[in-house]
């Protein structure tokens, strides 16, 4: 059964409005997931807990360099490439991430969502067509 825009508009609300709920630890995994699954790792979140593990083998002056020209803060719970290669840090996903977009982008692609449901993360939402 093909739906409206009106029901694909309804749905995407409905699902950004789940993923407000979640906590950081799903959003985290959500993230995660949609960055393999599209295969967009230059969006890839790192919790601060990575750090010292990613860094390994980079001369000491690069990553000043990638925190002098970012926005970065060792004390934040997660870290991020920004778009020239610096390091910007953050501590809540829910306030970095866009959710409608995410919400979108679960809602165009069926192995996203697939993959979530598989995960425990979403819940099955999508009316099955008959």
């Amino acid at each position: 059964m093909k739906q409206t825009i009106t029901e694909t508009k309804e749905m995407a609300q409905k699902l950004a409005k789940d993923l407000e709920y979640m906590d950081e630890h799903e959003l985290y995994h959500v993230w995660h997931i949609r960055c393999d699954v599209l295969n967009i790792m230059d969006d890839s979140i790192f919790s601060m807990d990575e750090f010292n593990e990613l860094m390994n083998g980079f001369e000491p002056i690069w990553i000043a360099d990638r925190i002098s020209y970012g926005d970065f803060n060792p004390n934040d719970n997660y870290f991020q490439f920004d778009g020239y290669g610096n390091l910007v840090s953050f501590n809540y996903l829910s306030n970095f991430l866009h959710l409608t977009y995410l919400a979108d982008e679960i809602n165009d692609y069926d192995e996203l969502a697939d993959e979530l449901v598989n995960a425990g993360l979403l819940e099955e939402w999508r009316e099955m067509d008959e």
